[in-house]
């Protein structure tokens, strides 16, 4: 096992982002988002893999040629057919979750719920509940997210991209349950703006439109919609039409009709 095995991993899932276009109608713009956090997490579970047990280096062998539907599923097969218990192997559940979050999120989240994290290794529990927020965010469950965020534990997390991607989830859900300060502190750590974040910053921007729309900093909140209309515009068009806060969903029609993005009405022929 070598991390030219581990880097395999994140090539097999850049597949995931042309995958997750054939998955947004079953979960929204959101499969867009998903693609990107699968692809950062798949490096953190790479090095957990690496660094514990010869039975979670079979996993990442698994995980490796997982790279379309025919092979996802007989990793899953293989994945489930290797768990030693239910609810019981939470790297085992980790894997079979990045696996059907491509397809069948509502099933992700149910192999994710079962994992009894406190019996979990710290750094897979904190990736397990991150992934289970970022579900929960997507749902409209912010409290529910909320309670998974306060247990994650930013110093347990190697990986800088896995990191930034756990203060994102932290950060939203805070920033939509009452503590938007507490959120903000978080993206100024772990900037929207840095670069070397990669498509994790889709949902740092994300998070900085709710945190900034809660202490009412308009400007900062507009900057990060205008980053990601250019860059990720399903996420703006989801925040328009689908977010519940009529401050959120004003802000971003503004931003979508200023870049000339405003989806078109469809008129229905007679």
């Amino acid at each position: 096992m070598n991390w030219k095995v581990i880097a395999q991993i994140a090539v097999g899932f850049a597949v995931v982002w042309v995958l997750a276009a054939m998955a947004s109608p079953y979960i929204g713009i959101w499969g867009f988002v998903v693609a990107g956090v699968l692809t950062a997490v798949a490096l953190g579970l790479g090095f957990y893999v690496w660094r514990l047990t010869r039975k979670s280096a079979a996993l990442l062998d698994i995980l490796k040629d997982a790279k379309d539907p025919a092979s996802r599923k007989a990793a899953l097969e293989r994945l489930q057919a290797a768990q030693t218990g239910e609810g019981k192997d939470a790297m085992n559940a980790l894997a079979q979750a990045q696996l059907l979050a491509q397809e069948n999120p509502h099933k992700a989240i149910e192999v994710l719920e079962k994992v009894d994290l406190k019996k979990a290794p710290a750094m897979i529990a904190d990736d397990i509940r991150a992934n289970l927020a970022l579900f929960y965010l997507a749902q409209g469950r912010a409290r529910d997210a909320r309670a998974l965020a306060d247990e994650i534990r930013l110093d347990r997390q190697p990986q800088p991209k896995a990191k930034a991607m756990y203060a994102a989830v932290m950060a939203e859900a805070f920033a939509r349950t009452g503590k938007a300060d507490e959120a903000m502190k978080l993206l100024e750590t772990y900037s929207p703006d840095d670069p070397s974040y990669g498509e994790v910053r889709i949902l740092l921007h994300r998070a900085r439109v709710y945190t900034c729309v809660q202490q009412k900093k308009r400007g900062l909140a507009t900057k990060s919609l205008e980053v990601l209309v250019e860059e990720a515009p399903e996420v703006v068009t989801q925040l328009a039409f689908a977010e519940k806060r009529p401050e959120v969903a004003k802000l971003a029609k503004q931003v979508l009709g200023a870049a000339g993005r405003m989806p078109k009405p469809k008129f229905r022929p007679h």
